[in-house]
């Protein structure tokens, strides 16, 4: 048996499938397989895999497209081996990112999860990089202790699922990602095994995170979808987080408090861009969901502005607003600690 399964999944992803399966193919670390999900794509993506002629490398076709999330749950139950690895078809790893994060779990038996920085890919624009590294300094060991790493990750998420290789441990203790959140059911996830386990964490950029034009993250960002599973994550922690469940102290409070930051930045981004009804309807939100009395009076001032006053001149309170959410944030951070 293998040690590691990729799973794949793939929607009309013939344009990058090639670059993720070969990224896979030119690890260091060779014990694996890959299960690619197939959601009845209608291009070339078949036709790619068989063409690789690897038999390491198998196609689970959906006869409908059934959903990311619903996809991937699937998948899971392809999953025999002690690891198991998510690379979306647009994503590709570095040659080590399997030997590093193998390696990582092996020398440390509690942490369920290892993490390392990923690059993220835009055309035309700089590549920036992300991680948990950003918040966990590795200069403290490689070892993010359970709650510590929730409380990390609260203010937003951090890793983006090429980065990760977990235990299958992980996905019998939180068997499915959340079907309610098509786009953050990865921050849900590392939130809920961050109350209860490590994570494994290094600086060393270990995989690729391609946002481009087709994929789901630009067009939820296009089309504000961003902002409701926002919302929802913020409540279904709230819900599973009261009481002893808590992961770390104040930890109902801290999502509350970032989530109505969130939605504070979003609404003054959609001013900018002359949306004021949905503006409106985000700034609600924060007023609802705020925990406290500044991020009440921030959402506040904001909704009755834009209901008062209109667009076109109100554009210029989205930089302010932005800047205000900003700084207010680490303050209730602080305040929750």
């Amino acid at each position: 048996m293998s040690q590691v399964t990729v799973l794949v999944p793939n929607y009309n992803g013939a344009a990058y499938l090639r670059e993720c399966l070969e990224s896979i193919r030119a690890q260091t670390f060779e014990d694996w397989e890959v299960v690619v999900g197939d959601n009845a794509s209608t291009d070339a993506s078949l036709s790619i895999v068989a063409a690789l002629a690897d038999r390491r490398i198998r196609t689970v076709r959906r006869p409908r497209t059934i959903g990311w999330v619903a996809n991937v749950n699937l998948l899971m139950a392809e999953a025999s081996t002690p690891y198991i690895a998510i690379l979306h078809a647009d994503d590709w790893w570095e040659p080590a990112f399997l030997e590093t994060t193998v390696s990582m779990l092996q020398a440390a038996p509690r942490s369920l999860v290892a993490t390392g920085a990923g690059r993220i890919v835009r055309t035309g624009r700089a590549a920036e990089l992300t991680g948990l590294f950003q918040a966990w300094a590795v200069s403290q060991g490689s070892t993010c202790p359970a709650g510590e790493v929730a409380r990390l990750l609260t203010p937003r998420n951090l890793i983006p699922s090429a980065t990760v290789l977990t235990r299958a441990e992980l996905y019998r203790r939180f068997p499915r990602y959340e079907p309610a959140l098509s786009l953050l059911g990865d921050w849900l996830m590392w939130l809920r095994a961050g109350g209860v386990a490590d994570f494994e964490v290094t600086n060393q950029v270990l995989a690729n995170y391609r946002v481009h034009a087709a994929n789901q993250s630009a067009f939820a960002e296009a089309n504000n979808l961003w902002a409701m599973d926002v919302l929802r994550v913020g409540l279904i922690l709230q819900a599973e987080w009261a009481g002893t469940a808590s992961p770390y102290p104040g930890a109902t409070r801290a999502i509350a408090a970032a989530v109505a930051n969130d939605l504070i930045e979003r609404a003054a981004l959609r001013l900018e861009r002359g949306d004021q009804a949905t503006a409106r309807r985000l700034a609600r939100l924060a007023w609802a969901m705020a925990p406290t009395a500044g991020q009440r009076t921030l959402a506040r001032i904001g909704e009755l502005g834009i209901r008062l006053f209109g667009g076109g001149p109100l554009a210029r309170l989205r930089e302010p607003l932005s800047g205000m959410a900003r700084r207010v944030k680490p303050a209730v951070q602080r305040s929750l600690m």
